[in-house]
C-alpha cells in the first residue's frame, strides 16, 4: 500500500510539473508573438526618431545627438567651409559650432524626399545669430544617415 502511494505521489508530482511548464511555456511564446507584432512598428518609427533627435540636438545644442546619425564620412559646410569628415570629426566640428554659438531654438522649416535623399530646412537661433541649417539624408541599404549637413548665416 505504501509503494502504491509513492508511486502515485511520485506521478502526480510529475504531472504538476509538466502542467506548470506547459504554462511557462505558453507565457513565452505569447511575449514571442507580441514582440513579432510590434516589430514593423518600431520600423516604421525610425524616421520620426531620426527627426525629432537631430531637431532636440540642435535644439539643445547637443552634437553628439546629432552624429549618431552622420554617415561614416560626411560632408559638413559650415560658415563658407566645406571639408569631408570621418563620423568623429564631424561630431567634434559641430561641438565646437554649439561652443562658439550657444543655441536658443530650432524649427524645421521645409522637409522633402527625392529619390534616395531625404532632406530637412531649419532654423537655428544663436545667442548672437540666427542660422539656415540644411540636412541631407542619404539611404543605403535601408539605412538613413546623414551624409551632408550645411549650416548657414542668415542675413
Amino acid at each position: 500500500m505504501m509503494k502504491n502511494i509513492l508511486t502515485l505521489s511520485f506521478v502526480l508530482s510529475n504531472l504538476l510539473a509538466w502542467s506548470q511548464l506547459e504554462i511557462v511555456e505558453r507565457e513565452v511564446l505569447a511575449e514571442l508573438e507580441m514582440v513579432k507584432v510590434k516589430e514593423p512598428v518600431v520600423k516604421e518609427s525610425a524616421q520620426l526618431d531620426m527627426k525629432s533627435s537631430i531637431k532636440k540636438g540642435f535644439k539643445t545644442g547637443d552634437a553628439k545627438l546629432i552624429a549618431a546619425y552622420f554617415s561614416p564620412n560626411v560632408d559638413v559646410s559650415m560658415l563658407n567651409k566645406e571639408n569631408l569628415y570621418s563620423k568623429s570629426q564631424g561630431e567634434q566640428v559641430l561641438k565646437t559650432f554649439f561652443i562658439e554659438h550657444k543655441s536658443t531654438g530650432f524649427v524645421f522649416v521645409n522637409e522633402g524626399k527625392s529619390n534616395n535623399m531625404i532632406y530637412y530646412i531649419g532654423t537655428l537661433s544663436t545667442l548672437s545669430n540666427t542660422f539656415r541649417i540644411t540636412v541631407n539624408i542619404k539611404v543605403v541599404s535601408g539605412v538613413e544617415q546623414i551624409s551632408h549637413l550645411t549650416i548657414e548665416q542668415e542675413d
